[in-house]
């Protein structure tokens, strides 16, 4: 279990510091920490904080920060995933796997698919949050509001999209990807909803000339699908870099 909270950044105070309600309760209950324990924080914008634990109540932690750690972006690639509006339990999934592999912004696409309309970003920052605190990451990905697919479309990016019946994979296209647009930082991930994309979103694909791949011989459930494509985008990413 990750011994990482998460604080504001109005919570600090010179070198003292003081956790919200939630994450007290979460170092108190879970973590079972006890005052004199050391512990990290992160306030997701890059500063790690190791502090120790001076003051311990039922709805606070307090302490000392020790020292300060800085970390920074050291990717050469922004990923954005177009993440479709799909099942609340598989959208969990996906988002907490998404942030695992250390996606870099998310937004939330509406297709003429969806089964649904919207989503509660705040519930989804919660998640990310929480996804980042596991995997130990100091700065968290940007969560935008839910958009349409070619309100999304960036024609700066290299624009990626997952579809059942392109003839290449991903791996097919990595010359495509890191030769042919080399100007570009920013690669967008779009992953089509249960049902896969209609003739008039795959239109839209062709016209604004997305890079079209497929993860294979089998169809895979969207979720598993977002796994795969950033799974196989990192992979490819460190071997170009």
């Amino acid at each position: 279990m990750s011994n990482f909270s998460f604080i504001h950044s109005s919570n600090i105070q010179g070198s003292s510091f003081i956790l919200d309600e939630k994450e007290s309760h979460h170092i108190i209950s879970v973590l079972r920490l006890r005052e004199g324990s050391n512990i990290t924080l992160t306030d997701g914008v890059g500063n790690i904080y190791h502090a120790k634990i001076d003051f311990i109540n039922k709805k606070t932690v307090e302490g000392k920060i020790l020292s300060i750690e800085k970390s920074s972006r050291n990717k050469h690639f922004h990923i954005h995933l177009g993440l479709p509006l799909i099942k609340n339990n598989k959208l969990k999934l996906a988002i907490e796997k998404s942030v695992e592999l250390g996606i870099d912004e998310i937004t939330p696409i509406k297709f003429e698919r969806s089964v649904k309309d919207s989503v509660n970003n705040r519930k989804l920052e919660y998640l990310i949050q929480t996804s980042c605190k596991q995997s130990m990451r100091s700065i968290f990905p940007k969560l935008n509001n839910t958009k349409e697919l070619h309100d999304w479309y960036d024609e700066t990016a290299i624009n990626i999209a997952c579809v059942i019946d392109s003839n290449k994979t991903i791996t097919e296209q990595k010359d495509s990807i890191f030769k042919t647009n080399n100007n570009s930082s920013k690669i967008n991930l779009i992953i089509g909803p249960e049902g896969d994309f209609t003739d008039d979103e795959k239109y839209f694909l062709n016209k604004k000339n997305f890079l079209q791949v497929n993860l294979g011989g089998t169809i895979l459930r969207t979720e598993t699908a977002i796994v795969s494509i950033i799974a196989i985008m990192n992979e490819l990413i460190a071997n170009y870099e």
